[in-house]
């Protein structure tokens, strides 16, 4: 999951030739903003079935790829 929205996640970038990691802090280094942050959030909400809550919508748990994962996307098994 964690390449998937890696790719997904370049494919929005302001900067197309940007080199991305799972740690690369998405905000702090203006990899993302306040407009395709709405396209993750997107993204997100489809891979999970559902609508995120507004308490889960904040700035820490997107800060970087291995975050959103960790705290999102993250499999049971």
């Amino acid at each position: 999951m964690q390449q998937e929205l890696l790719k997904f996640i370049k494919s929005i970038c302001r900067d197309k030739g940007r080199t991305i990691d799972s740690n690369t802090l998405l905000f702090k280094d203006k990899v993302l903003d306040s407009m395709n942050i709405l396209d993750l959030i997107g993204y997100i909400e489809k891979h999970l079935g559902r609508k995120l809550t507004d308490d889960e919508v904040i700035m820490p748990n997107f800060e970087s790829v291995r975050k959103i994962v960790e705290t999102f996307l993250k499999s049971d098994d």
